[in-house]
């Protein structure tokens, strides 16, 4: 009887123990999992930043070793095409902003007849090549405008390229936004333009804040349809990278202009996701 009662106790032990050994193989399991998965996500990443990191470290190379020495061509002879870059871009969103704004409204809010088709011809400069539009534009500029090489036309070409990327998220967060808020606001006693700068152009932070940046990103860095419309004294920071490379080769100053650009396109995307994301995507996949 005493045998066979230890016989039962030990069993009973070991059927005990088979949940804590299968929980400790699933943790085991688990952890080697997000091991692999967190390797693998570092390591395309690493990848993707390479490039960046390889420009970076060229651009401290001098004779003497290494320095910040190139830097100082980035705040002296580039600063202008830096400034130029800057004041472009800002032009670019605020025209965007201007053009978008509207048109987004007037789609989504009123029944316009070929609406689809509309709307496929304002993102028209989404799926043209860059190449083609820089034609375009420079044909449309010496026969019709008669504004070639100038700032005027630099400007135009940079909203013809990206006031999609502006219209699109406006679109997607009007499309979002019930018509309750401005219908009690009219019943509360506020006219259209109120209803609107009050109520809702603040709904509306998501897209048009994502629509800015993306206008940011894409016309500070922007170079090819640069190269068609820009007269000598245009000369933004990407086109003078291009011109630096290709007659005097890659040197550690024209990296280091190559690297400002991308730790200014870096530091707007991560204030952006700071200052913004906190407030418009919090709760998404993003944040």
């Amino acid at each position: 009887m005493v045998t066979g009662g230890k016989a039962l106790a030990e069993r009973r032990d070991s059927v005990a123990r088979r949940p804590r050994l299968w929980t400790s193989v699933v943790r085991q399991r688990r952890r080697i999992l997000d091991l692999v998965q967190h390797g693998y996500i570092w390591l395309w990443m690493l990848i993707f930043v390479l490039p960046f990191l390889t420009t970076f470290a060229y651009s401290l190379r001098t004779p003497d070793g290494i320095s910040l020495s190139p830097y100082q061509h980035v705040f002296g002879s580039f600063k202008d095409n830096l400034l130029l870059s800057f004041e472009v871009t800002v032009i670019s969103i605020v025209l965007n902003l201007l053009v978008a704004l509207p048109a987004a409204y007037a789609i989504v809010r009123f029944p316009i007849p070929g609406k689809g088709l509309l709307l496929a011809i304002l993102n028209l400069a989404l799926y043209t090549p860059a190449a083609v539009m820089g034609i375009s534009l420079v044909i449309v500029y010496n026969f019709l405008f008669h504004i070639a090489q100038s700032l005027t036309g630099l400007i135009g070409a940079y909203v013809v390229g990206t006031y999609p990327l502006m219209l699109i998220p406006i679109i997607v967060a009007l499309r979002d936004l019930p018509q309750v808020y401005e219908e009690a606001a009219r019943c509360l006693g506020a006219n259209r333009l109120q209803t609107l700068f009050r109520v809702e152009l603040p709904l509306l932070g998501p897209g048009i804040s994502a629509g800015i940046l993306l206008t940011f990103v894409i016309v500070f860095n922007e170079f090819l349809v640069t190269l068609f419309v820009a007269g000598p004294g245009n000369t933004t920071a990407a086109l003078r990278v291009f011109n630096l490379t290709r007659t005097a080769g890659i040197q550690p100053s024209t990296a280091a202009l190559a690297s400002t650009m991308q730790i200014v396109s870096f530091v707007v995307v991560i204030a952006f996701f700071r200052f913004f994301g906190s407030r418009y995507l919090k709760g998404t996949y993003l944040i």
